[in-house]
């Protein structure tokens, strides 16, 4: 099926015309990671990335630098880039042990564990706010879905 897209803009989307409901389906949630990740930065005033690295580091308490790389899926020269800035804004610290000068151990300041702490807030209040008219039911059955495609990209 050939999909056409009308260049009249809702919601910063096209609207997408003659294509199935699974087509759409994979439209609209395209979108809708666009829409949350511009809705998130515009009011954390910061990358969910950030957030998600801050986590992960305070969750293990140190991790190495390539195990951060494949919880977060990202190639290891982002990984570096977002690192670098956090250890520029005194977030992290970035180690060698003895036994193994190659790899580099990454944990959390002081200042890190606080501004995680502020940050989790905040994305607690954006949650609330993204899932308020969403019932508990609904969020469990979404959350199934979501799980079951992505073990299906997983397969791909």
């Amino acid at each position: 099926m050939i999909y056409q897209l009308i260049g009249q803009v809702l919601g910063g989307g096209f609207v997408i015309e003659h294509c199935s409901e699974k087509s759409q389906l994979f439209y609209r949630m395209h979108l809708l990671c666009k829409e949350m990740n511009n809705a998130f930065e515009a009011q954390l005033k910061t990358s969910f990335t950030k957030v998600e690295i801050l986590y992960h580091i305070d969750h293990r308490q140190e991790l190495s630098q390539l195990e951060l790389q494949h919880l977060l899926v990202l190639d290891g020269a982002a990984v570096t880039r977002h690192l670098r800035r956090l250890e520029e804004e005194g977030l992290i610290l970035r180690s060698k042990k003895e036994q193994d000068k190659r790899v580099t151990y990454i944990c959390l300041t002081e200042l890190g564990v606080q501004e995680l702490q502020v940050l989790s807030e905040q994305r607690q209040a954006f949650q609330e706010k993204l899932l308020c008219k969403f019932t508990d039911e609904e969020i469990v059955a979404l959350t199934d879905v979501l799980q079951r495609m992505s073990s299906n990209v997983k397969n791909m």
